[in-house]
């Protein structure tokens, strides 16, 4: 008589043998997700700088980037036009015009995955006049850097740096295996 169906040896094998290998794509499936999640920030706010500037300029107000916290970005415009960006005046709050943070306490420019490192953290907001200055709040260039958890060598880091006197954004991405900041297009 012929016996159907597969042993309960096989059918420990087979499982056996998908762990192994399951064990060995994960780590890589992971660390892809967290590089096209700290991509798609990086985008997010290359889109939100580039949307402040316009936005300022053709009010001919304020706009201001505000870092809640190591992983929440989020922005203000104001109707208020000012010369310098080395500060907020006082009038800029009186005339706000956009505040998506006002509407929804969590909005975030980013996923909440990525870690910002800049001053606009731990000294203040980045300010955009509608002249095309831009400084963070006390002078200085607004120097962004996202990364994972605060570490670049994992999955490489991203840095926007926005010149204070023309506004020009300069785009860079952590080159991984020589450890230093690459120009992008």
């Amino acid at each position: 008589m012929k016996q159907k169906g597969v042993s309960f040896l096989e059918v420990i094998v087979v499982v056996g043998i998908l762990l192994i290998v399951s064990s060995f794509i994960t780590p890589s499936i992971m660390n892809w997700r967290a590089k096209r999640s700290l991509e798609s920030d990086y985008l997010a706010l290359l889109s939100t700088v580039d949307f402040i500037k316009t936005r300022v300029r053709t009010i001919n107000g304020t706009g201001v980037l505000i870092c809640r916290s190591p992983t929440q970005l989020t922005y203000q415009i104001s109707s208020n036009p000012q010369s310098l960006a080395s500060s907020v005046s006082a009038n800029f709050s009186s005339n706000l015009l956009e505040d998506p943070s006002s509407t929804d306490v969590n909005f975030n420019v980013l996923s909440g995955e990525s870690t910002i490192v800049s001053t606009i953290c731990s000294a203040g907001r980045g300010v955009f006049a509608s002249s095309g200055l831009a400084a963070t709040e006390g002078g200085g260039a607004i120097d962004i850097e996202i990364n994972r958890g605060g570490d670049r060598t994992k999955v490489g880091a991203y840095r926007v740096l926005v010149n204070q006197t023309t506004g020009f954004v300069q785009k860079y991405r952590w080159k991984e295996g020589g450890n230093a900041w690459v120009e992008q297009d």
